[in-house]
């Protein structure tokens, strides 16, 4: 057990990388290779150690220790299109593509049975973030007056890192499972404004945003699962706790830049809050001979979580569907996943003042902030993927995955970027390596 610990310390140390990625709304669809390529699943379905980060519940299915590392590259392509530029002279539609292309996410499970009817683990790894960069190309801030414009020279990166110590008990065709959670995050949110004096003299541009911030949450998970031998059939249930996030000087500051905490009737500021919501799910797992076929549906709260609601975030259904079809060594893995797009446009007419005298409205300030800094949009996710177990102790899994977007257009005009479109399209390729003990 302490060589397996030390194991996973160095493999987290290794693969550690900021990360900006957004998949059902900010959290990624799956953590582990096999999750992945069976489009998310795993409340139900036994994926070995990678079960530490799905349900808790079903860790007590391995016997001995399995310890499994790896990771995740994640290549987003955010587009927008605007049809009107940030500058009030000469302004001109434009098309950006987002410079944040390429993310590595770590990934760490180990667990050991105990064999009395417990089971235990440690889990280390990204599970959400989000993040653009508008400052190359024509998504560049312009020099004032000139016809070349962008979108404020905006960037953004919100990262999440889990680490969970599962404890499971379980008999023959039930198990209960809780897993206390650390969760680290870090946010950066940046952009240029033009600054002007009170009379409207533009004097240049202005930088807005004061470096990263990060924090640390706690939260808890937990999971049951019931099997029917005769049926091969398993059903499970999985809880995940909201944790509260406070990132000093990133929301706050960003909206006071465009109005917020200035207006005459004293409209409060943004919060620099922003909670990881709530997520409950239910799954059910058919497993006869070689073959096995899961599905996941959960609830991810964004509706309740301080910060997502306040820019106008909805509740998420998710559906994931997965197989699984194992022939002596080698298995083989497909999967789906969808969840509608949780940003709905904000229509809020109220005006809020900003530097230089002229106005901005709450709906169109929330919309260029959703859809170029945060734009959770996806929704279709494909998946496949594969494992070969080399020796009784050593195996592998790979996985990849392709999700669309659909083309979702907002009003943003009093921030001068007209009506904004914006697409999200991804790709990402995972890889694991497992090694039993």
């Amino acid at each position: 057990m302490k060589r397996s610990i030390k194991l996973a310390v160095a493999a987290a140390v290794a693969l550690t990388s900021t990360a900006a990625f957004a998949t059902n709304g900010d959290n990624l669809i799956a953590t582990g290779a096999k999750s992945l390529s069976m489009g998310g699943t795993g409340i139900a379905h036994y994926n070995g150690a990678e079960s530490a980060t799905s349900n808790p519940a079903l860790i007590g299915k391995g016997k001995g220790t399995q310890f499994t590392f790896g990771g995740t590259y994640f290549t987003p392509d955010v587009q927008v299109d605007t049809t009107k530029g940030n500058r009030e002279v000469n302004a001109t539609a434009t098309h950006a593509e987002s410079s944040a292309k390429h993310n590595v996410i770590p990934y760490v499970a180990l667990t050991e049975n105990l064999d009395n009817g417990f089971t235990v683990g440690l889990s280390m790894y990204g599970s959400a973030g989000m993040g653009t960069d508008w400052r190359d190309g024509s998504g560049r801030i312009a020099e004032h007056n000139q016809t070349k414009v962008g979108l404020y020279s905006m960037r953004s990166n919100l990262m999440l890192m889990k680490f969970s110590a599962p404890v499971a008990y379980g008999q023959d065709d039930w198990s209960v499972g809780v897993a206390p959670v650390v969760m680290y995050g870090s946010l950066d949110i940046a952009f240029q404004t033009g600054n002007y004096t009170g009379a409207g003299v533009y004097l240049g541009n202005k930088d807005i945003g004061r470096g990263s911030s990060s924090d640390i949450g706690l939260g808890y998970e937990a999971g049951a699962a019931y099997t029917l031998k005769d049926m091969g059939l398993t059903a499970a249930l999985r809880y995940q706790s909201a944790i509260m996030m406070e990132y000093k000087n990133q929301i706050s500051v960003a909206a006071a830049a465009f109005g917020y905490g200035a207006h005459p009737a004293g409209l409060a500021a943004k919060s620099d809050k922003l909670e990881q919501p709530a997520e409950y799910g239910i799954g059910l797992d058919w497993t006869s001979g070689d073959l096995s076929l899961t599905a996941d549906w959960k609830k991810i709260q964004w509706g309740s979580a301080a910060g997502y609601k306040d820019f106008g975030w909805i509740d998420q259904n998710v559906y994931a569907l997965g197989a699984e079809y194992r022939m002596d060594k080698l298995a083989l893995r497909a999967g789906y996943n969808y969840a509608k797009n949780p940003i709905s446009e904000n229509t809020d007419t109220t005006q809020v003042y900003a530097a230089g005298g002229y106005t901005n409205t709450n709906g169109d300030t929330m919309n260029a902030f959703n859809h170029v800094l945060f734009p959770a949009v996806t929704e279709k996710h494909y998946t496949i993927g594969a494992g070969y177990q080399f020796t009784k102790n050593v195996g592998a899994d790979l996985s990849l995955m392709y999700a669309t977007s659909p083309s979702v257009t907002v009003n943003a005009t009093s921030v001068n970027l007209g009506q904004l479109t914006v697409d999200n399209d991804q790709m990402a390729a995972s890889a694991n390596l497992t090694y039993k003990f």
